[in-house]
């Protein structure tokens, strides 16, 4: 009997594994094969470890949760935004670092934009933690513009799909939204020829900060027409500022943009715009939006760069103090020496201001400090003169002569 094939780890899991399963353990235990396990821990162990979720486990939760989507999706085809609103937690915010004040002001643009849209989700998952809960799921909008296009004529047609997680606290006695990430997501307007126009616009759903993507918009236009096009990026936020790009002639049935995604962290939304014209080009008869989102992640080559020219330096900055008060460090008292050294701080704080140079000399001598028989200095005093680059130290032996 031959045996059963073995399920592969899809790759993307092997590395995280790997780092997370290693990282976990002390090394005595990597060095060692042999760990007893009581019946009890392996039970408990197996539900929490395994491909398939217990969806029998905080029933009572769930069902709560349950009624809180519902209810939610209930208020928001009503656009009750009111009602909608009670259920976030004051200090909500989400991935695109919007809180609960903009996030209240979009929706209430956004059903003036469409007055009968409608929205329905589909619960994909929902991972319960003590307290927090994760809610995955797969969520539709559809509707039509308040006004016409001018020129076109025709409203607007929207349809709108997204995959993503609404993170949910209990608080009280009540869940709460405390936040949420949109994973994918992508729009449609439409509006006069362009609602029957076959066109996809593709990009990558993540990018690294700072590095180059590719935007493709393919199309297939009806005999007789032609088309004019743009594709444009910018960062989420919120007022969003709309986008400027010069139209383009559709010589062909792709328009392609190659564009760096921006260093400041922040998801972006991609838009290409589709014009459908007669063959002079003098006629608009149809436009449509397909907007779709860009989340981008941190470039950590960058970050780490940064903490290593930070770390050099600090390093500088206090190898610098170490070095002027070592040489005579013996002459000092230990308060004294340990007063140098802790001023590293203040000379990272003022390594903005002009350079200077810190020179090392002997401090002109009290009458106290004189011997009178020899008329020399009874203990040397060292202390530090910071001195800009344009001056010249003064000589301690000619002042001593005036």
């Amino acid at each position: 009997m031959s045996p059963k094939p073995r399920k592969q780890t899809a790759p993307h899991v092997v590395a995280s594994l790997l780092l997370a399963s290693v990282c976990a353990l002390p090394s005595q235990a990597i060095e060692t094969s042999t760990v007893a396990t009581t019946p009890g821990a392996a039970a408990a162990a197996s539900n929490d470890f395994t491909l398939e979720p217990d969806n029998k486990e905080h029933e009572a939760e769930r069902k709560e949760i349950e009624t809180l989507l519902s209810n939610i999706e209930t208020q928001w085809n009503a656009h009750n935004l009111e009602n909608v609103m009670s259920y976030y937690a004051d200090d909500y915010i989400n991935n695109d670092g919007l809180d609960k004040k903009a996030v209240s002001k979009l929706t209430e643009d956004f059903w003036k934009t469409y007055p009968d849209a409608r929205s329905s989700s589909k619960t994909k998952s929902i991972r319960i933690e003590g307290n927090f809960a994760t809610v995955e799921s797969r969520d539709m909008a559809v509707g039509s513009t308040a006004k016409e296009m001018p020129g076109i004529n025709t409203k607007g047609e929207l349809n709108s799909i997204s995959e993503g997680q609404l993170y949910i606290k209990k608080i009280g006695s009540n869940w709460r939204i405390i936040g949420d990430r949109i994973d994918y997501e992508k729009v449609r307007v439409a509006f006069g020829l362009a609602k029957s126009l076959n066109a996809s616009f593709s990009a990558p759903e993540q990018v690294k900060s700072g590095r180059q993507y590719s935007a493709k918009l393919e199309l297939n236009l009806p005999t007789g027409l032609t088309a004019v096009g743009s594709i444009t990026s910018q960062p989420l936020e919120y007022p969003q500022p709309q986008p400027a790009d010069a139209w383009r002639p559709l010589d062909g049935s792709t328009l392609e943009r190659i564009m760096p995604a921006n260093t400041n962290n922040r998801n972006e939304l991609l838009m290409a715009t589709i014009g459908i014209t007669n063959s002079n080009r003098n006629n608009l008869m149809g436009i449509t939006f397909l907007t779709r989102r860009l989340n981008v992640v941190p470039n950590a080559e960058e970050h780490y760069d940064k903490i290593i020219t930070a770390d050099k330096s600090s390093d500088k900055a206090t190898e610098k103090v170490e070095k002027t008060s070592t040489p005579h460090s013996s002459l000092l008292k230990k308060e004294q020496v340990e007063k140098i050294k802790q001023g590293t701080e203040s000379v990272e704080k003022n390594s903005k201001e002009p350079p200077t140079k810190t020179i090392l000399h002997d401090a002109l001598p009290s009458k106290n400090q004189i011997n009178e028989q020899t008329g020399k200095p009874k203990t040397p005093v060292d202390h530090l003169t910071p001195v800009k680059d344009d001056e010249t130290p003064s000589d301690p032996d000619s002042d001593a002569t005036k």
